[in-house]
């Protein structure tokens, strides 16, 4: 655990930093275009390092302290921060569960968490940053229809891999991951829960994953399903 003085633009933020890896002896973090382009997409915050190798996902605060006092008392303040459910941790615990099943996940440098009532960013998220990689919408978009069907293909068998671990994507879309230039899929944003422990019910958990707004539309979703149908009840599968 370190405790780390960062500068964000032209404000510090003071952070218990854990799991701590690889972070550069000064770190200092700014919004660029880049990070932009990651919140139009997102709720969170980003922000990256001056030498662009690391991105930091920042989760403000749920409830406003003067609006809803009690709320955040409760939830922002003694939850998320005194007993440790912050974002990031969650976040943190959960690219490690896709890492083990064997899904592709920038490196962690670690997880921070504020103390100070008066930072409402209390949740920090280190990672590397991918430059070699476009977010996953975007590049769907920009495909024909073979290439969308392929897309897809990969897609779906991570959900597999995941699922055949024990677990299922919270939030399945494609701006949930990255396209790397050689076409490996980059798993950024990672909340997931256990599958349920009956067998008949796993295949309906992970079929209520996909969404037809989430996948693009009745065409997408159906097609999706199916590959997933498939690489879930193969022979090798769950």
């Amino acid at each position: 655990m370190k405790l780390l003085d960062i500068p964000f633009d032209d404000r510090r933020r003071r952070y218990l930093v854990f799991h701590a890896d690889g972070l550069p002896a000064r770190l200092r973090l700014a919004s660029t275009s880049t990070t932009a382009a990651f919140e139009a997409v997102g709720s969170s915050r980003f922000y990256l390092s001056q030498d662009n190798q690391i991105l930091a996902k920042v989760v403000p605060d749920k409830f406003a302290k003067r609006q809803a006092p009690l709320s955040w008392l409760s939830r922002d303040y003694l939850e998320k921060r005194w007993l440790m459910q912050s974002d990031a941790r969650k976040e943190f615990l959960s690219l490690r569960i896709l890492q083990r099943a064997g899904l592709t996940t920038p490196r962690c440098h670690g997880w921070g968490l504020s103390l100070n009532p008066a930072n409402r960013n209390a949740s920090l998220l280190l990672m590397e940053h991918r430059q070699d990689a476009r977010p996953g919408g975007e590049v769907f978009e920009a495909l024909d229809e073979a290439s969308r069907e392929r897309f897809l293909a990969g897609f779906c068998e991570d959900v597999a891999r995941l699922a055949r671990a024990g677990y299922v994507h919270r939030d399945l879309h494609y701006n949930n991951l990255l396209v790397a230039a050689d076409g490996t899929l980059v798993w950024i944003d990672a909340h997931v829960r256990r599958l349920p422990r009956s067998p008949g019910a796993r295949w309906p958990a992970l079929e209520r994953s996909l969404t037809t707004n989430k996948m693009r539309g009745a065409a997408y979703h159906d097609m999706a399903r199916n590959q997933l149908h498939r690489r879930w009840h193969r022979p090798d599968g769950g």
